[in-house]
């Protein structure tokens, strides 16, 4: 994305004293950053899948989804895998 259009969106929305200067400089500063910007963590490796379990309820996960349009007043759930 050129440096104008970039200008061009985010003062559709927002100005400041000096935008054009500072938006334009922050463009010209992001590939150089992105590509020297340090790796603070390491790589995650393999997924490892659980073991089958022996017995009912010995392994159990649980997730929230939030967010979701209303329903009865309520906008989350929460899911359990057994």
């Amino acid at each position: 994305m050129s440096k104008f259009i970039t200008v061009e969106l985010v003062t559709r929305n927002l100005w400041w004293p000096r935008v054009t200067t500072e938006v334009k400089w922050y463009v010209e500063g992001y590939d150089l950053c992105q590509r020297n910007k340090n790796q603070t963590e390491l790589p995650v490796g393999k997924l490892i899948p659980n073991a089958v379990p022996d017995k009912p309820w010995a392994y159990i996960t649980a997730d929230f989804i939030v967010k979701l349009p209303l329903a009865r007043g309520f906008d989350s759930i929460i899911v359990v895998c057994d």
